[in-house]
Parts: structure tokens; C-alpha cells; sequence
């Protein structure tokens, strides 16, 4: 399991420290689960896979598939950005961390943008 991890962690270009944020755990822990001196609780193993998209077989044995079934649009939408397009994946959690003034603010810009950008229409 400890190189499935890693390999995750790797795919989706993050930290130890990133990857340990994501499913709530610190950088050292992630470091002991990818080299086995450590193996993760089902807690983590839960986390993992929600946050990545991933199966529970497949982390734990390596048996396909790898990820989960994804039925909505909208998921299907995020699971791509998340693995690929790093700009946008960091631009949604930037945006996630704003305060709510910020936010108000940035669809402000968002609108008066859209609009210039689409003709005035």
C-alpha cells in the first residue's frame, strides 16, 4: 500500500505536507505511510480515497479499478481539474480560503470581467 500512496501523492504533484493536509494528517505520518514503517488507519484509508477519488481495493491490494465511479457532471468536473490542471485546482482552493468579503469581491471582478469579455451582452 505504502507505494500506492506515494504514487497517488505523486500523480497529483503535491508535498508530503499537501498530501497530509488534504486527508488530515501531518507530513511525517505521510512519510511513514509511504516508505511502510507506518500503516494507515481505515480513517486515513477513507480519507484518501474520497479526497482522490480512489477505490478501497485498489489502495489496499492494487487490484483495478483504480478510481471510483463518478455518476455526476459536476464531480466528473472536479475530479479532472484535480488531477489535471494544476493552476485550476490551486485557484479553487485559493478561492475556497478567501474570507466572505474577499469572495463577494472576486465575483464582483468575475461579473465586470465576463461582461467585458463577452461583447457587453
Amino acid at each position: 500500500m505504502n507505494t500506492r500512496i506515494k504514487s497517488i501523492r505523486e500523480s497529483t504533484g503535491l508535498t508530503q505536507e499537501e498530501f497530509g493536509k488534504r486527508i488530515g494528517a501531518a507530513r511525517n505520518t505521510i512519510a511513514n505511510y509511504e516508505t511502510g514503517n507506518r500503516n494507515p488507519s481505515n480513517t486515513a484509508i477513507n480519507s484518501i480515497c474520497r479526497e482522490f477519488n480512489i477505490t478501497e481495493k485498489w489502495l489496499r491490494t492494487g487490484e483495478e479499478p483504480k478510481y471510483a465511479i463518478i455518476n455526476d457532471d459536476y464531480t466528473k468536473i472536479t475530479v479532472y481539474i484535480d488531477k489535471n490542471d494544476p493552476k485550476a485546482r490551486q485557484a479553487i482552493i485559493d478561492y475556497w480560503q478567501l474570507s466572505k468579503n474577499d469572495k463577494e469581491l472576486w465575483w464582483k471582478w468575475a461579473d465586470k470581467f465576463l461582461k467585458k469579455n463577452d461583447g457587453g451582452k
